[in-house]
């Protein structure tokens, strides 16, 4: 192939042009600020761009491809890179960048990435690394996710985002909205279990003066607030299935009607929803339309939980280190090695949320401006402690209730109300397992005992 490489600094450009070489491939190098890389690029038919993302101060690679867009040339591109942003590499995934080298990167990551454009039925595509506010992460588990999250900002489709609680999925509408072209207008983020059925309607649709007899004035509901921007169903499982029929029409005539108006109005905004709960299994037992289910779903982006990341705690506990000194006004310098081991063990039931609290918590109980193991040790003692108390009290009280002669009973009823309540919580049956600390099968045998649907 014909392979440019561009970047400003020329012992990259050597490095990579001699890898290259040694495959057959045919290499041309520029600095990147040439004046002639546009014809040169046409003329002599360079097939596969590898450029670095950071060219000068104020030029990057994203511009340089923009640039290389804007003049019909359409090759694809491989970005090299020592330090991702979320804003670039979303960026990068618009513009069909399809795969990132991070700096430094060996002769076979470079071979066995360029190899896949000799196949011209690749589709797989690797983008992005770490993102800004609560949202970091390693390259290898945010690639995907942030493959994602440019798609679904360079289209107008309905886009699903499931994962556990805590996990960050209205990080990811908000990186979708920002990172879109409705970025200059709002995002409105409506709870969907939050909301009384029978004051959906009003609330979502708005309704006229005189609608019903508590309409002492017109009110705009959230499907006309949004105007042009985004609006966010969160728990959209949790909606009442009449209500799903109606939310199912708005989108597909992307119209709606003021409750005690006859006027369909235009919807102008855009739809992303999220969701804890397995939809698939909601679809299956029909307590949500599986025609609404495709509709929302056009683009799904799971977000992994926690435990499914837990490479990524390090990065995530400096970031929530900084976090806490700017909103709490500290001064925390870092984190001892055995106190990030605690961190990097612990079960995070959580998950995200969870464990920023956590740094949270310790930064403000920190001593010599450096958290330490005794201060999680601390605040667990005090959390368990707390939480000891409670359930002695409430045992106490059922069996006070039920006589001391009916102690089985009370114990499975215990027992059965426990396990109900931690697969309401957390619906992922291995997961669930591990942070009971028992087997998947033994969990089976338990939630099979008291007909507990998982």
């Amino acid at each position: 192939m014909n392979i440019a490489i561009i970047d400003d600094q020329e012992v990259v450009r050597y490095s990579v042009a001699k890898t290259l070489k040694k495959l057959g491939h045919n290499t041309f190098e520029f600095t990147g600020i040439e004046k002639n890389i546009v014809n040169f690029i046409k003329d002599n038919k360079i097939e596969l761009l590898i450029v670095d993302i950071m060219i000068s101060d104020d030029f990057s690679g994203i511009d340089l491809l923009k640039n290389l867009r804007f003049n019909n040339i359409s090759n694809p591109a491989i970005l090299m890179t020592a330090y991702t942003t979320p804003t670039n590499m979303i960026e990068a995934s618009k513009i069909g960048v399809k795969d990132i080298l991070q700096k430094p990167f060996s002769g076979d990551d470079l071979t066995k990435t360029v190899e896949k454009y000799h196949i011209k039925e690749e589709k797989n595509i690797h983008t992005l690394d770490q993102i800004d506010e609560e949202f970091v992460g390693s390259f290898e588990t945010m690639k995907d996710i942030y493959e994602k999250i440019g798609i679904a900002a360079n289209n107008n489709l309905p886009v699903m985002i499931q994962g556990d609680t805590g996990s960050g999925k209205e990080l990811i509408a908000h990186l979708i909205h920002k990172n879109s072209t409705r970025s200059k207008s709002q995002i409105l983020a409506i709870n969907c279990a939050s909301i009384p059925k029978e004051l959906f309607e009003s609330q979502f649709f708005g309704h006229e003066k005189g609608a019903f007899t508590d309409a002492v004035k017109a009110h705009i509901g959230f499907a006309e607030n949004v105007g042009n921007g985004t609006l966010f169903l969160d728990e959209i499982g949790e909606l009442d299935i009449i209500l799903q029929s109606k939310l199912l029409r708005f989108l597909e005539t992307k119209t709606f009607r003021k409750v005690g108006s006859n006027i369909d109005l235009e919807f102008k905004g855009r739809i992303v929803a999220a969701t804890n709960i397995d939809l698939n299994k909601y679809v299956e037992n029909g307590q949500f339309r599986e025609d609404l289910f495709y509709r929302l779903s056009i683009l799904n982006i799971l977000v992994p939980s926690l435990e499914e990341r837990k490479n990524d705690i390090p990065i995530l506990v400096q970031h929530f280190i900084k976090k806490a000194n700017y909103d709490l006004k500290l001064n925390i310098k870092g984190v001892s090695n055995d106190a990030l081991e605690v961190f990097k063990n612990r079960a995070y039931k959580g998950n995200i949320r969870e464990l920023k609290n956590l740094v949270y918590n310790c930064a403000l109980n920190a001593h010599e401006n450096i958290i330490q193991m005794g201060n999680i040790k601390n605040i667990n003692q005090q959390i368990n402690h707390d939480n000891t108390m409670d359930m002695h009290k409430m045992i106490s009280q059922i069996i006070e209730q039920n006589g001391i002669e009916n102690s089985k009973t009370t114990l499975e009823s215990i027992e059965n109300a426990f396990y109900t309540a931690t697969v309401k919580n957390c619906n992922n049956i291995s997961h669930l397992a591990t942070y009971l600390h028992i087997s998947r099968s033994t969990l089976r045998k338990i939630l099979e005992k008291y007909a507990i649907e998982y």
